[in-house]
């Protein structure tokens, strides 16, 4: 089977938050990429297609980083494994690369 990603994923664990249509859902960035990120340990699952927003922090090694990405579900993978988590889902980031990567790649390298 081809490889389709067009970024190599990074291995992270990064509490975000994520708005869809005035819905708060907590949940934790397991892998991330400039193409998009897996989330799991979701409170609850937005519907394949949903453009949410994702925002995180992140502090590491004196590296302060704001996330604020528009995103698109492309997949969504429901369960109930713990109290109060719900799912995970695959997000594809919609804003432009450029605006990806002056976000992310300061994370990507500390």
């Amino acid at each position: 089977m081809k490889e389709r990603r067009g970024f190599p994923r990074h291995e992270v664990a990064i509490p975000c938050t994520l708005y869809w249509h005035g819905h708060i859902i907590r949940g934790e960035i397991s892998n991330l990429s400039l193409g998009g990120a897996f989330i799991i340990r979701l409170s609850a699952v937005p519907p394949e297609h949903a453009l949410v927003v994702l925002t995180f922090q992140v502090e590491k090694k004196q590296v302060l980083l704001r996330g604020e990405l528009t995103s698109r579900v492309i997949h969504t993978i429901k369960e109930s494994v713990e109290e109060g988590e719900v799912g995970s889902i695959g997000i594809q980031f919609q804003d432009s690369i450029e605006q990806v990567r002056s976000q992310l790649v300061p994370l990507l390298r500390a």
